[in-house]
């Protein structure tokens, strides 16, 4: 059998996102029944540049679209899979481009919406622009989400076909985690995002701020690139001087480094309402490490993490919510050990890399190309 092949049109690290991430791991797979080629993007060196109009941008737009056409010409792939933006103007405009030059190039075009919200951005737009959009985007082939909670929008760009696949991530930790409560020290919570008000670090830092008021032994770790210094000095004035030093920040980290933080971690808090949110990747990544997690009740987020079991969850920009809950977890050391187990489990069950990818071939090689 001939594999089906497949041209992917995607940014890989860097930065590290949770798209780029997931596009790499799709590469890096093996497969039967599917051959993948890739046309890489590159917009943004880090992830505070994402959706910033700059030159650089412009030519790499027409750098991207006379790579398409060669690949095209040259190894003849029959499907275009594209992961489109989330609602914000320049990358959607940027896709419209793209996708109006190439997109019939194909026999299938799929979209993966890493990114939610796009099918929302359309109502907005002037008429000249709604047109090149349905040209872009409306009447895929097949759309991928990444959980049923996220932003329907599949149904919004008109899909004739859709499908839900969750992320997967290779196992990092390798083991289940026993943590020892050491007397006197402090609970460490862990944060991993983009460090911006809407992935809720202004929320963390101002509820782990009223559980040291209240006399909590702890401290919170965010890391990540900040990403504005306004962000960063507002995120900074919460914190009382008195705790200062229980509140560290250490920038973007990757491989042992990034690793080490969640192996040291007892807690870790993903407070988002971003609004392209659609699953979060770093919750898999502190599920595999046995952390049991405090979130939000926000697009897919209830998908990945199960309530009750391996998680506590909060309403969005809930401060008091989210001390409440990280409160429960800090003053019980057998409920936080009991619900990474389960965490580690929920991983092991449902989010491995070796599901994710089985899942895309499936899907993928029933195209016919």
């Amino acid at each position: 059998m001939i594999p089906l092949r497949i041209l992917v049109v995607g940014q890989t690290p860097p930065p590290y996102g949770g798209q780029t991430v997931m596009i790499q791991l799709l590469l890096d797979g093996s497969y039967q029944e599917i051959e993948l080629v890739h046309v890489r993007m590159s917009f943004s060196k880090n992830l505070n540049s994402n959706g910033r109009l700059k030159l650089g941008k412009i030519w790499e737009l027409f750098r991207v679209v006379a790579a398409i056409y060669r690949v095209k010409l040259t190894k003849r792939p029959k499907v275009l899979y594209y992961p489109p933006s989330g609602p914000n103007y320049v990358p959607v405009i940027r896709d419209i481009f793209i996708l109006c030059l190439t997109r019939r190039l194909f026999s299938n075009t799929v979209f993966h919406l890493h990114a939610g919200g796009i099918s929302e951005f359309y109502p907005r737009m002037n008429p000249a622009l709604r047109g090149l959009f349905r040209l872009a985007l409306f009447n895929p082939d097949l759309v991928i989400r990444t959980a049923s909670l996220s932003a329907q929008d599949g149904k919004g760009l008109h899909c004739k076909r859709e499908i839900v696949i969750p992320n997967g991530i290779p196992d990092s930790a390798g083991e289940s985690i026993v943590r020892t409560v050491i007397p006197g020290a402090p609970v460490r919570i862990l944060l991993v995002a983009l460090l911006r008000e809407d992935k809720g670090v202004l929320v963390a830092v101002s509820a782990v701020q009223q559980l040291l008021a209240a006399g909590m032994n702890v401290e919170l770790t965010c890391m990540g690139e900040w990403d504005s210094p306004d962000v960063r000095s507002r995120a900074e004035s919460l914190i009382e001087p008195a705790f200062r030093s229980k509140f560290k920040f250490p920038g973007a980290l990757t491989g042992d480094e990034k690793w080490k933080y969640f192996r040291d971690a007892e807690i870790f808090l993903f407070p988002s309402y971003f609004h392209s949110e659609t699953f979060g990747i770093v919750l898999l990544e502190a599920m595999s490490f046995s952390l049991p997690s405090v979130a939000t009740r926000w697009r897919g987020i209830p998908e990945v993490v199960e309530e009750g079991s391996c998680a506590l969850l909060c309403q969005p920009r809930d401060v008091e919510g989210c001390r409440d809950a990280l409160a429960q977890l800090v003053g019980d050391a057998a409920l936080r050990e009991r619900m990474g187990k389960n965490a580690r489990a929920r991983y092991l069950r449902y989010f491995t890399i070796d599901a994710h990818r089985n899942a895309i071939e499936r899907a993928l090689s029933q195209l016919k190309g």
